[in-house]
């Protein structure tokens, strides 16, 4: 019987972990948390993707393989930098996001223009 407790508790944790760690899908703006805020910095990070960080916020966003999909750093950077934007994440929790917010960016608007877009 202890053995049978173990092996269920392997498998739950196992199947917590891996929902925990899913990677990001197509979500729709239904399913996202939005946060405003101004962008302090955009830098390329690694994989190609542009990692963008808003003033007193404590997330380190990113747009995944954003160069990869023609995003082009400098114009985006001439166009938001220092400038309020509104960010559409995935709202989910898992264990390396436990506040629900995913900082995989989806659609990024600047006032009523969108700037980039996954919709």
């Amino acid at each position: 019987m202890r053995r049978f407790t173990f092996i269920f508790l392997g498998i739950a944790l196992v199947v917590f972990l891996a929902y925990s760690f899913k990677p990001v899908t197509t979500v729709n703006s239904d399913d996202c948390v939005l946060i405003s805020g101004k962008i302090v910095s955009i830098e390329e990070g690694t994989s190609n993707d542009i990692q963008i960080r808003l003033e007193n916020d404590s997330h380190y966003y990113y747009i995944n393989r954003g160069l990869e999909k023609g995003v082009n750093l400098e114009q985006l950077s001439s166009k938001v930098l220092n400038k309020t934007v509104t960010l559409y994440c995935p709202n989910r929790w898992t264990i390396v996001s436990p506040d629900g917010i995913v900082p995989h960016i989806s659609k990024m608007e600047k006032g009523t223009t969108v700037v980039y877009s996954e919709f």
